[in-house]
């Protein structure tokens, strides 16, 4: 575990059960509209060429692929796309941690919130443009690259 997550897994955990607490009494929690955007959900993924042999794998929406999408919260569908974010968030930014399950939680609420702040965007724990623009993503061949 990176220095970076193991300082801030005590922090993570506390905000986890916060989130949880207020998740648990049926509290409403929406995106902002920064985060929304007004874009679709991600649920798809995309291969995007970094170099002539290399790719990284981005969450997108439809048969056509866009980029800008966004993801939310939603503990009860299972996503490609979210598996594809978490598995960047694992293996590039230092949340080892994270469950690559396809579900967006509130593990990769706080690890995506995290990493906006790290980043310097606005912090509202909602994948979209900003933060697939800032974030590394993996690849299988590569390892890590931004877009």
């Amino acid at each position: 575990m990176s220095s970076h997550a193991s300082r801030n897994k005590p922090r993570a955990l506390a905000a986890l059960g916060a989130l949880a607490a207020v998740l648990a009494c049926g509290v409403t929690v929406s995106p902002a509209a920064s985060a929304a955007g007004g874009y679709p959900t991600c649920n798809t993924t995309k291969a995007v060429s970094i170099t002539s042999a290399h790719y990284v794998t981005v969450p997108a929406y439809g048969s056509s692929k866009t980029l800008t999408c966004n993801l939310v919260l939603n503990r009860t569908t299972e996503n490609p796309a979210v598996k594809a974010l978490q598995r960047s968030l694992k293996s590039c930014e230092g949340y080892s941690y994270l469950d690559v399950d396809g579900f967006y939680g509130p593990q990769t609420f706080l690890a995506v919130e995290d990493l906006q702040k790290r980043y310097g965007i606005s912090a509202d724990g909602y994948y979209g443009p900003q933060t697939r623009d800032k974030m590394r993503h993996y690849s299988p061949t590569l390892g890590c690259a931004r877009i």
